[in-house]
C-alpha cells in the first residue's frame, strides 16, 4: 500500500479532544510524504421542541455555535501542526446533524488510502458510532489511536491477531507495508487449548518471506473471551506498538448483543490498532 492520502476523522463537539490521533496522523503523513485530509464533525444538536419554543431554540443555537467554534479551533491546530511538519493538508468541518456529518465523513474517507481515528470516549459515545460507520462503510483500513499514545507512527513491534478468516487476511494484506518495516512481528492465534499453532502456520510461513523477524504464538483463551485474552497479552508484553486485526468477525447484530473481539479492542486497547473490514 503506497500511502499518498491519509484521512483524519474526528468528532469536534467541544468536549476534550485527544491530540494523540492528530499527532499520529501528522507523523504518519510526514514519514510517507503523504497528504493529510481531515474531516471534523461538530455534531449539531437538534431538538424538535426548538422549533416551537424560543427559549429552547436559543439554547440549541448557543450550543451549536460553541461546537462550531470548537471545531474551528481544532481545525486551526491541525493546519498549524501540518504546516510545521511540512505536509500538505486540507481540513473540512462537516456541519449538520450527527447522522449527516457521519455519512459525509464516510464518503470522505473513501477517497483516501488509510483512515486515522481517535479512540472513543465510551461505548455509547458519538465517536463509537463514527468509528463503526468508518469501519463498515468506507472500504479503507483504519487505525484507531488511544488517548495518551506518544510513541509515534512508525511501529517497530507489531502483533497480528489471526483467526484464519477472510477479514484477518485482508488486514494482513492491507498492513503488509507496515509489517515489512517492523523489527519484529508476532502472529497470535487465540485457541481453546485443544488446537495447535497449526492454525497460524500458513500465514506465518507467508509473512516470514516478508518480515525481518517473525514469531507464531498459540494463546489459550482465558475466561472464554478472546478479546480480553488479547488485551491481557498486550498488557503483559508491554512492547507492542501496533496491533493488526480484521474488524467485526460476527454480524453487526451478534456483535451488539454479545460483544466481541473488536468491541473490546475498540474500547480498551492501549496501543494503536489497525483494522480492515
Amino acid at each position: 500500500m503506497d500511502v499518498k492520502t491519509i484521512c483524519l476523522t474526528m468528532i469536534a463537539d467541544g468536549e476534550t479532544v485527544s491530540t494523540s490521533a492528530i499527532d499520529y496522523a501528522v507523523s504518519m503523513a510526514e514519514q510517507a510524504r503523504a497528504h493529510l485530509s481531515c474531516r471534523l464533525a461538530p455534531s449539531e444538536l437538534n431538538l424538535p421542541s426548538a422549533r416551537v419554543l424560543p427559549m429552547v431554540r436559543a439554547l440549541v443555537d448557543e450550543v451549536n455555535a460553541e461546537r462550531l467554534a470548537a471545531a474551528k479551533d481544532l481545525q486551526a491546530k491541525i493546519e498549524t501542526a501540518a504546516r510545521l511538519a511540512g505536509i500538505s493538508c486540507d481540513c473540512e468541518i462537516l456541519e449538520g446533524r450527527y447522522l449527516e456529518a457521519r455519512d459525509k465523513a464516510v464518503d470522505g474517507a473513501r477517497a483516501s488510502d488509510i483512515v486515522v481515528l481517535p479512540q472513543a470516549r465510551g461505548a455509547l459515545s458519538s465517536e463509537t458510532g463514527l468509528i463503526e460507520a468508518i469501519l463498515f462503510g468506507c472500504g479503507r483500513p483504519a487505525i484507531v489511536v488511544p488517548d495518551g499514545w506518544t510513541e509515534g507512527a512508525a511501529p517497530k513491534r507489531v502483533m497480528v491477531a489471526w483467526d484464519g478468516g477472510g477479514r484477518a487476511a485482508r488486514a494482513v494484506g492491507d498492513a503488509l507495508p507496515l509489517l515489512t518495516r517492523a523489527d519484529a512481528v508476532e502472529v497470535v492465534c487465540v485457541t481453546d487449548g485443544a488446537a495447535s499453532n497449526l492454525a497460524g502456520s500458513d500465514i506465518a510461513r507467508h509473512l516470514s518471506r516478508h518480515c525481518r523477524d517473525l514469531r507464531l504464538l498459540d494463546l489459550p483463551i482465558t475466561h472464554g473471551d478472546a478479546g480480553r485474552t488479547l488485551v491481557d497479552h498486550l498488557a503483559a508484553s508491554g512492547q507492542t506498538d501496533l496491533m493488526v486485526m480484521g474488524a467485526f468477525v460476527h454480524s453487526r447484530l451478534f456483535q451488539l448483543v454479545l460483544g466481541g473481539v473488536t468491541s473490546v479492542m475498540l474500547e480498551e486497547a492501549r496501543i494503536p490498532v489497525f483494522y480492515s473490514y
